[in-house]
């Protein structure tokens, strides 16, 4: 068993169970062992509250944790629900992709005029454009961890080189 504590720039490995509000709420998902949960402490990749309550933690330990929702993904905003988006904003490359992934229910990145990106999901299609709920799917929720670190370690070559963008603590399903 490593004794390097959770501190920026080292590499987490963890399991969790999350569950909606506490313990006894709905179970959401989990991160099993033989998946694990992997994050680059320090490169923004995961919720700053839930980063800031595992630092100093060390391999083997357990940890639980409360986030309530603007904590976590924040509210549900009521204008991010129904976003019109013109089907060209996605730069399909042709007819056939656009039909694929223009679909209900999937979940598509679509970046606004300053160039951040937020994943939606379709709510209706149009002619022309379709309607996206723009809010994360865990917005609004307030949520529990129950988990445990089992590796901390200096990241490989690899790892320092990746600059940690594109992870999230939470896959969108």
């Amino acid at each position: 068993m490593g004794e390097l504590k959770i501190t920026d720039g080292l590499v987490v490995s963890m399991t969790y169970k999350l569950y909606e509000n506490d313990a006894n709420g709905k179970f959401i998902e989990e991160a099993p062992k033989e998946d694990p949960f992997l994050f680059f402490v320090g490169a923004g990749g995961v919720l700053p509250k839930f980063e800031a309550a595992l630092l100093g933690k060390k391999e083997g330990e357990k940890f639980q944790l409360s986030l309530k929702a603007n904590d976590a993904y924040g509210q549900i905003v009521e204008d991010y629900r129904n976003v019109k988006v013109d089907k060209n904003a996605f730069g399909f490359a042709d007819k056939e992709e656009e039909e694929a992934m223009l679909q209900m229910g999937h979940i598509l990145s679509v970046a606004d005029q300053d160039g951040d990106v937020y994943d939606g999901l379709i709510t209706s299609i149009g002619k022309k454009d379709v309607t996206m709920d723009l809010n994360h799917d865990l917005a609004g929720k307030d949520l529990f961890f129950d988990g445990e670190i089992i590796e901390v370690r200096e990241p490989t070559k690899e790892e320092e080189d990746f600059d940690g963008e594109g992870v999230e603590i939470m896959p969108s399903k």
